[in-house]
């Protein structure tokens, strides 16, 4: 009898019951979506309560008396860090990985209790001022209706996984209105790859959400971008230098978020008492720069409308990058993805200006705040790919595309060649199975 041949490798694509995933894909879109709305009004309520003020964070500060600018931050980091305190007394010390770790190294598990009261505490420090983006909570939400979702489902294994990162893709449209780059996070960030098995579910995820949340409910995106161009092709040069110059800066601002963490872990205070010690430091910020409270939305979209006096652009700059520090240096749960826009943004105003400076005849400085956006976040998550993905999808400029990926792809060598690891390499790697700290659901600095 002859040996029975060996079964043909499987072609691309989907087979069999992978169909059913995109199914799968969907409804965690639309759940997804809905967890985010729910965060997005919990932090609306979350910051009336503690300012009395409708409308943005910085307006709300830039209306509070100096020593309620100062103490609010903090009083809202004791209960942040109190809530994470009984979180980790349920968990009994075992810390439940933040979704990237649980995609990548894994069992795509989530805990409902846990991700609840972290989803609370992060609400009290958004809320009350902390610096840190908002994202971060709601893309972990999202995807932990993925798991349990998948869950309910019986799915296990690499199955599980897929979905969990489906519900992270659907946050992250949900928070950003990028249907594309959401999908392209998970797969460009977390998976390394492109292959169509697991994009495809995560495109759908993402589609579905940011239909369900901004099309369907009518949430307006967060970036309001006015219509931009790049004067002339001459500039390119320009927009290449300046990527080479963000790209160097990136790992400066990583070691700065880094060695904030380091500091931090130093002090022997408890939960409530660390994070409030770090809203205290952005309270103390905050008396002569209030822009520095909350994710950087409306400071982002201020500049890119009115001119601001380059020296206030350098002081809020510098102001944030150590506000933001401060929060996720004490422990806070939220994203770093946000307030790195911000300091993108902000870098990019200053090299536009610079090179307006010297060519009057070149593009408009917020050109090169929208264009060092999208740089500043390839040099710190080395996915040039989402990176210009997300600025084109906040656009739609298709003119402004050379500049974008020229500058994208330039900042991602250079940061890359000086600190190979991203800013989510640790969130990647670390093994938490018998750590006892509560660290924020945030991606943490490079080496942490």
């Amino acid at each position: 009898m002859k040996p029975a041949a060996p079964a043909a490798p499987r072609a691309p694509g989907y087979h069999g019951d992978d169909r059913w995933l995109l199914l799968w894909a969907a409804l965690i879109g639309v759940v997804g979506a809905l967890a985010t709305v729910a965060f997005h009004e919990g932090m609306a309520f979350t910051e009336r309560l503690a300012t009395q003020h409708p409308g943005s964070l910085v307006h709300a500060a830039e209306a509070l008396a100096p020593w309620r600018r100062a103490l609010t931050p903090a009083l809202g980091g004791v209960f942040a860090g109190a809530i994470l305190w009984l979180a980790q007394r349920i968990a009994k010390g075992r810390k439940q990985p933040d979704y990237l770790e649980a995609i990548a190294i894994g069992d795509g598990r989530q805990g409902v209790k846990d991700t609840l009261l972290h989803s609370l505490s992060s609400l009290c420090t958004i809320g009350s001022g902390g610096s840190i983006g908002r994202e971060g909570a709601m893309v972990q939400l999202a995807a932990a209706t993925g798991s349990w979702i998948g869950q309910l489902a019986r799915f296990d294994g690499d199955d599980l996984r897929l979905l969990l990162a489906c519900g992270a893709a659907a946050g992250f449209a949900a928070a950003y209105d990028a249907a594309l780059s959401g999908a392209i996070f998970i797969a460009e960030i977390v998976y390394g790859t492109l292959a169509i098995r697991r994009l495809g579910p995560l495109m759908v995820a993402s589609v579905v959400s940011e239909v369900t949340v901004h099309q369907a409910l009518g949430y307006a995106p967060v970036y309001k971008i006015p219509p931009l161009h790049v004067a002339s092709l001459w500039e390119l040069p320009l927009f290449l230098l300046m990527g080479l110059i963000l790209g160097a800066l990136a790992p400066l601002f990583m070691v700065t978020l880094d060695g904030a963490h380091r500091l931090a872990a130093r002090l022997r205070l408890a939960l409530p008492l660390k994070l409030a010690l770090g809203g205290l430091v952005v309270g103390a910020i905050s008396i002569w720069w209030p822009q520095v409270w909350g994710n950087g939305y409306s400071v982002v979209n201020d500049v890119l409308k009115h001119p601001w006096p380059l020296a206030l652009v350098a002081a809020v700059l510098i102001a944030k990058v150590f506000a933001t520090a401060a929060t996720t240096g004490s422990g806070a749960v939220g994203g770093v993805f946000t307030p790195t826009i911000f300091v993108g943004a902000l870098l990019g105003l200053l090299a536009g200006s610079a090179a307006h400076a010297l060519w009057p005849g070149s593009s408009l400085p917020v050109v090169y705040a929208v264009i060092g956006m999208g740089a500043f976040l390839a040099a710190t998550t080395h996915a040039p790919l989402m990176s210009f993905l997300i600025v084109f999808e906040m656009t739609l400029e298709y003119q402004l595309v050379p500049a974008l990926m020229l500058s994208c792809l330039a900042a991602y060598h250079v940061s890359r060649a000086i600190r190979p690891q991203s800013i989510y390499h640790e969130a990647l790697h670390r093994d938490t199975a018998n750590e006892e700290d509560v660290v924020d659901s945030a991606p943490p600095p490079v080496s942490r």
